[in-house]
């Protein structure tokens, strides 16, 4: 039987460091003899945990500037397979500040410079190449600026057009242009959906505020009805709330006392993936997105579950 081939794609590539202090001081200077360098953003992770799966998984980005060699490196030291166009774009960096003392993490996340303008018809030609030999498409993150708002649903609508299967992990107009060519499954946060849909710019994931859950609940159900898209919210170590058969449903994850949290969006994406390709049930898919999650915030580096 042939591995299911998975094709994910973000557009914001990340040069991730990782920093771990014994304790962290504002206005001071802080040492460190621990620290990591790893390629990272949304679709990279994705691509790592799946790789780490031993499933076949071709990550599609853009990438450019001075940094773009180091990044691919990066990427192919980790098994990662990359397609990528070269945008002109030098590849933004991000910080994550470990503290030890307090069991907190710091995420300083440096703005992507806009791409070139031929970049997106580069990326649209790079992934009709691509879409034939795919059989699910995993759309993760916010696009760098200088793409359209037109890009992601034109691939949504290709990748369904084609006969593929599509997860989103998008929010705001990006995803809502995309619900109307149906993908199989979105996955915002609970926070990130309450913006999209309701609005709501104040929700948190360990929001309990009952009426704002019921109103959350109903549009996941509206969105399932009117799509045929099932609707997955994240909320961290609060619970996911997930739509299976027209009925609302709600999982725990296992209680953890997490080392780096980053990137465990991104593999409970490519947990939920590996065992939503084998069609088992939604509820299964979600344990071992559970398990991809914390696997990942047990680990010190970034989208990594070993």
């Amino acid at each position: 039987m042939n591995k299911t081939r998975f094709l994910s794609i973000c557009l914001n590539p990340v040069m991730q460091k990782t920093i771990i202090l014994k304790s962290l001081h504002e206005n001071e200077v802080n040492r460190s003899n621990e620290y990591y360098f790893d390629a990272s953003g949304k679709g990279i992770n994705v691509s790592r945990v799946l790789t780490q799966l031993g499933e076949d998984v071709l990550y599609l980005t853009q990438t450019g500037g001075l940094n773009r060699n180091l990044f691919l490196d990066k990427a192919k030291s980790d098994g990662i397979k990359v397609s990528t166009v070269d945008s002109r774009s030098e590849i933004r960096f991000c910080y994550t500040l470990i503290n030890k003392e307090n069991n907190t993490t710091t995420e300083i996340v440096e703005e992507a410079e806009m791409v070139g303008t031929v970049t997106e018809n580069r990326i649209i030609k790079a992934f009709r190449k691509i879409i034939s030999r795919t059989d699910i498409v995993i759309i993760s993150g916010t696009k760098a600026a200088g793409f359209s708002d037109r890009l992601y649903p034109s691939i949504v609508k290709k990748s369904k057009d084609e006969g593929r299967k599509v997860i989103l992990d998008i929010k705001g107009t990006d995803l809502l242009d995309c619900l109307e060519y149906k993908p199989d499954v979105i996955k915002p946060n609970l926070s990130e959906f309450a913006s999209t849909f309701l609005d709501d710019t104040t929700f948190k994931e360990s929001n309990d505020n009952e009426k704002k859950i019921d109103a959350v609940k109903q549009m996941m159900l509206d969105i399932n009805n009117k799509f045929r898209t099932t609707v997955i919210l994240t909320r961290g170590k609060f619970g996911t709330l997930y739509t299976d058969k027209n009925e609302i449903f709600e999982l725990m994850p296992d209680a953890i006392m997490p080392v780096n949290t980053i990137g465990s969006g991104d593999s409970f994406t490519a947990g939920f993936a590996s065992i939503w390709s084998e069609n088992q049930s939604i509820e299964n898919c979600i344990k071992k997105a559970h398990e991809c999650a914390r696997l990942n915030a047990l680990n010190i580096r970034p989208g990594s579950i070993k």
